[in-house]
């Protein structure tokens, strides 16, 4: 047989030998023609109970209760060991951070969370996020010993301000004159809600600004950190896991500094007003968990949704938090309080989405 005649025999059984509709494997060709169009994968038996929505739905829904019960729990261990003035307010700030290092440490020692690859020289570069970070949550802690927590709330509505000030100062970073404009009803807002306070304190006024002022340096000077490559490797629940053990350490000296020489007449003075050991230690560890849970899923949700979306949850958040402890401590707020409260929160979340628009300075 000629050899084009044995070639074309060949072709003909080859094409024989085939199924008629075989299987693609690599995805489909598109009848508009380019480049084939890939076959979904098969989505796994649990994804109508657990996906992507629902995951969010947790985060969201942890972040609120964390926050809440946070706030409630800590107010009630603070009234117990004599409020912000009690001599034991640091105590309390730093053994909430303590019970945070003692959830994330045991998971990464049995290996139920991956431990971060850091070396000490990582360590040191992430020291300064975490003392800004004990700033900010000792600060706060002092303030809502002070005063409500509706009132610390409000006050703490004013961290953009400090934020873009610090922004600028320290990295040269100009916002359009939108996100500026967006900082006068936050100021405007805090004041008119403090005129008529009921539990108004300068202490929580200059505890609650002293908290801004770090959460803005820790905003500020963290970013660079937070954007190299062994730091987004750990993930947000290990980079907050980090931050809290750093502030740990910061915090031990302020309070061997500030109260350990009468501790032990600060803790007995608490007893005598009629409070028990496992109350106290209870409320503490209650809003440590608390603490903990809520920042730390509140690291992953921003990993996960959009600054516009946080912004908005976090706003939201704050109001939530305000009602719920005007009812758990039956704290009244005047009409000034309201609507100057109203106005700043307002005013905080215009702020969030302005320089979101805007773009980050020039």
């Amino acid at each position: 047989m000629p050899a084009p005649a044995r070639q074309q025999g060949a072709a003909t059984a080859a094409s024989l030998a085939r199924p008629a509709f075989a299987p693609k494997t690599e995805g489909t060709m598109s009848l508009r023609g380019g480049k084939p169009a890939e076959v979904a994968a098969a989505k796994p038996w649990y994804a109508m109970f657990w996906n992507e929505t629902v995951e969010l739905a947790v985060l969201f829904g942890a972040w609120y209760w964390g926050n809440i019960y946070y706030n409630i729990y800590n107010k009630k261990a603070l009234n117990l060991v004599g409020g912000a003035k009690g001599g034991l307010v640091w105590s309390v700030a730093t053994a909430q951070l303590i019970v945070g290092a003692l959830w994330v440490i045991p998971l990464w020692l049995v290996g139920l969370r991956k431990k971060p690859e850091m070396t000490m020289d990582n360590w040191k570069e992430m020291a300064p996020i975490g003392l800004w970070a004990a700033g900010a949550h000792g600060g706060s802690v002092v303030a809502l010993g002070a005063g409500a927590v509706s009132f610390g709330q409000i006050l703490k509505a004013c961290e953009p301000a400090f934020s873009a000030v610090n922004e600028v100062l320290l990295t040269g970073n100009v916002q359009a004159w939108q996100v500026y404009a967006c900082l006068i009803p936050i100021i405007g807002g805090v004041a008119f809600a403090s005129l008529k306070e009921l539990s108004f304190s300068w202490l929580a006024v200059i505890s609650a600004m002293i908290a801004n002022q770090s959460a803005a340096l820790k905003g500020v000077m963290g970013k660079t950190v937070m954007k190299q490559p062994w730091v987004k490797a750990m993930g947000a629940a290990n980079q907050y896991g980090v931050v809290n053990i750093l502030s740990v350490l910061w915090c031990i000296p302020v309070v061997l500094g500030m109260e350990g020489a009468n501790w032990k007449a600060s803790w007995d003075k608490a007893i005598a007003r009629g409070t028990t050991d496992k109350d106290i230690m209870l409320n503490v560890f209650l809003s440590g968990f608390a603490f903990y849970l809520y920042n730390e899923v509140s690291f992953m949700a921003l990993a996960k949704v959009s600054p516009v979306t946080h912004s908005v949850a976090n706003t939201l958040k704050r109001v939530v938090i305000i009602v719920v402890s005007c009812i758990v401590f039956n704290t009244p707020m005047s009409t000034e309080g309201m609507v100057g409260s109203g106005i700043a929160i307002t005013g905080t979340l215009l702020y969030s989405l302005a320089k979101n628009k805007y773009g980050g300075g020039h």
